[in-house]
Order: C-alpha cells, then sequence, then structure tokens
C-alpha cells in the first residue's frame, strides 16, 4: 500500500452543517486527498454510500432526519456479512454516554469537536490504512485460497495417476506371476500324463486287458479325455502373460479381414442359439486398417470375444465389431447389446480365473486375451454400465496411410439352428 493509494481514497462527509463540511474539505485537499463528497441532507447518506463507495465516513451525530445514530445502526444492518466501511464520528458531545453509545452503534472511532487539524489527519490515515491493509489480507487469504484448491485438485490427481499405477502394476505382476507359474503347471500336467503313458503301456504289454473289451475302452476313453483336456490347459496356460519372444515373428494383418474371418469362426457357435434368441453381426470397417502382429493370436483374441459377447445377450440382439484409426493408432471394437457388467466385475474381469458363467465359464478367456494384446504392445478398454452392453476396445500401434476413412457394411444376419 503506498501513498497514492491512501491520497486516492474515497472519503465521505455527512453533516447538516454546511460551513462543517466546507471547512473539512478545504483542509482535506491540503492535505492530498482529491476523491471527496460531502452530504448536509442525512437522508440521503445512505443512498451516497451506494453511489459513491467510500473508503471512510466522516459522520456528525446532531442532525434533524436521519441524525447518525439511525445511519450507524442502517450502515450496519445493512452490511451485515460484508466488510464494514470505518465511521470517524465527529461530534461536540463530550459526555462518556454520547461516545459509548456511538461506539456501540457501530462508529470506528471518535473525535469531539472542536479538534486539531493534526490529530484529525493521523485518525483519517490511520483508519484508511487499516481498512486498505484488511483488503490486502483478504485477496491474500484469496490468492492462497486459490492456489491451496488448485494445490489440491493437483494432488487429488496425482494420487489418482499414482492408484491407477499401482492397480496396474499390481495386475501386471499378478500376471507375471501367473506366466511363471504357467511353467511349473505345464510340469504337473506333465508329470499327470504319465497316467495317460501307464494306462497305454497297460495296453500295450497286458494282452488280458487288450482282451476284455471293456476294459480296454475304458482305458482309452480315460486316456482320450486326459490327454486332450490337459492339453488344452496347458496350451492356453502358456499364452496368459508371456513376453514377445524371439520366435514371435510379425507380420503386417488386415485387421479387417481378421474382424470377417473372426466372425465366420463364431458363426458355429451362433447357430446353436434358438429361434428367439438369433443374434446378427454388424462390421463397421475402416477402409484400410493394418498393424503388426501374429495372425492366428489376433483371431483367438476376437473370437474369445465373440464368444463373450453371444453368451452375455440372453435374448435376440446384436453384436458390432469395428476398425478405425485415430492420431496413428489403430482400434477394433467389439460391442454388444447384453447385460452388461458392474463396476466390480469390470474391475476384476481381466483377472485369471474369475468368471461370471458359474460352471459353464474357466474364466481364462479374457485373461489371454489381455495377454496376447499386451504382447503386441497395445492396450485393451473396457467400457460397461449394467443393461447397457459392453464395448471391448483395442488400441495397437497403427501402420501409416494415406488414406483413414471409415465405410459401414451391411449387417451380416447369425441364423440359428433350425
Amino acid at each position: 500500500m503506498n501513498e497514492a493509494t491512501l491520497k486516492g481514497a474515497h472519503i465521505l462527509m455527512v453533516d447538516d452543517e454546511v460551513s462543517s463540511t466546507c471547512l473539512m474539505t478545504n483542509f482535506l485537499n491540503r492535505i492530498g486527498y482529491t476523491q471527496l463528497q460531502s452530504i448536509n441532507d442525512s437522508t440521503r447518506a445512505l443512498e451516497a454510500v451506494e453511489t459513491f463507495g467510500p473508503d471512510l465516513i466522516l459522520l456528525d451525530l446532531n442532525m434533524p432526519g436521519l441524525d447518525g445514530f439511525d445511519i450507524l445502526s442502517a450502515l450496519r444492518a445493512d452490511r451485515h456479512n460484508e466488510e464494514q466501511i470505518p465511521v470517524l464520528v465527529l461530534t461536540g458531545d463530550p459526555s462518556a454516554k454520547n461516545k459509548r453509545r456511538a461506539l456501540a452503534a457501530g462508529a470506528t472511532d471518535l473525535l469531539v469537536k472542536p479538534f486539531d487539524p493534526s490529530e484529525v489527519s493521523m485518525r483519517i490515515r490511520n483508519l484508511l490504512q487499516a481498512h486498505f491493509l484488511r483488503f490486502e489480507i483478504q485477496e491474500q487469504n484469496r490468492l492462497l485460497e486459490q492456489r491451496v484448491s488448485e494445490r489440491t485438485c493437483a494432488l487429488e490427481k496425482a494420487l489418482s495417476d499414482l492408484r491407477a499405477a499401482q492397480r496396474q502394476a499390481v495386475q501386471q505382476e499378478r500376471l507375471s506371476a501367473f506366466g511363471e507359474m504357467a511353467g511349473g503347471v505345464v510340469h504337473d500336467f506333465s508329470n499327470a500324463l504319465m497316467s495317460v503313458i501307464g494306462y497305454s503301456e497297460m495296453l500295450i504289454t497286458n494282452a488280458t486287458a487288450r482282451a476284455d473289451e471293456a476294459t480296454a475302452l475304458e482305458y482309452l476313453r480315460i486316456i482320450n479325455t486326459a490327454g486332450r483336456d490337459g492339453a488344452h490347459v496347458v496350451s492356453r496356460l502358456r499364452d496368459f502373460y508371456r513376453p514377445r519372444g524371439a520366435a514371435d515373428l510379425f507380420e503386417s494383418l488386415d485387421l479387417n479381414e481378421i474382424v470377417k474371418q473372426s466372425i465366420a469362426l463364431a458363426r458355429p457357435r451362433c447357430a446353436t442359439r434358438e429361434n428367439n434368441r438369433a443374434v446378427s453381426f454388424q462390421t463397421h470397417l475402416a477402409t484400410e486398417a493394418t498393424a503388426a502382429g501374429i495372425g492366428a493370436e489376433f483371431r483367438e483374441v476376437l473370437t474369445n470375444l465373440i464368444f463373450n459377447a453371444l453368451d452375455a445377450i440372453p435374448g435376440a440382439g446384436v453384436i458390432t465389431l469395428g476398425t478405425r484409426y485415430d492420431a496413428g493408432e489403430v482400434f477394433v471394437e467389439v460391442t454388444d447389446t447384453g447385460v452388461g457388467m458392474s463396476a466390480d466385475v469390470r474391475q476384476r474381469c481381466l483377472e485369471p480365473f474369475f468368471t461370471t458363467k458359474g460352471d459353464h465359464g474357466t474364466g481364462l478367456g479374457l485373461a489371454m486375451v489381455f495377454g496376447i494384446i499386451k504382447r503386441h504392445q497395445g492396450t485393451l478398454e473396457i467400457d460397461s454400465e449394467p443393461g447397457e452392453g459392453t464395448t471391448v476396445r483395442i488400441r495397437l500401434p497403427g501402420c501409416p496411410l494415406e488414406t483413414r476413412q471409415n465405410e459401414v457394411t451391411p449387417v451380416l444376419e447369425c441364423a440359428p439352428a433350425a
């Protein structure tokens, strides 16, 4: 706060005697105050407060119409929740009762006429300094609150990002640990398959067992079932989250063609549905959509997503597959009109062995999908709400294209079994 600020303060004088206001105006002008206004009709005092916006009021107490006490009460009532304007009372009544009454009514300070000009100057200066300092403190508090709010928002965002990174790290660690565990599982399954070898050797070396058709058939059923199931589970476990190896040679893939192939692979499963549960396919494909990867793995990914979509649609519905480009990345989306997922299911659906299908599900499909996409340097996003269907979005580094227009292909009907 500088001297110019003080001298530029708005000072309002309210006194019914014109001579008093003229004398005070001349005095204030001589000591440098320029923004002055005087009111001799006390009934116009409150109006002047609103229009002039004073930083200080010099107020006489004994006036006709509204006296100084009435004006003080009106000022305090009108500005109850706002910054109060300092009021210096100038009165000719030196009694203690009058002083107490004026201060109780809301006066900031009080001087008794006749007064010393030097004292008046110092009182006015002190009141204005305190007034402007309050404004500066309020502004500093506002700036501090703004900075605290901005910092709080930044910290909340950092905390949110940290929690997201922690969740992702935990998920990566779980899947990595599961990948390491898979090697042990492969070994354990290999040991279990020794029973298959044992039953087969019994058939080879035991003529009695071979002669008993029922026994031989039972052994063969056990061997066949164990061999198929064991090989199937082992091959899927190995793919959960192994890193990309030197033998995984990537090639340029036409994702539009892979989408069409995946739909064709899913048709037999779709055809087993009843007439009133028919599901149709629709595609929204970019003119070209290419990415580097392994075609067999991408077909496995999309086939799994289509099967999940079929399981999520209880009646008739539509499954939409699409490709598009955006900012150098290619997207593949699978959207269904099924029952959707709750927030808890959406958060856990990528965990190995987590399933909502009961005995009909293994909980391995989406975990395997996630592992394949990670090996292709991609990301997997899932948007779903209960009753609103689900969209699974695969984001991959795209190959540069000169033309990236989208086209809509006709709906491909998936007829149910007759």
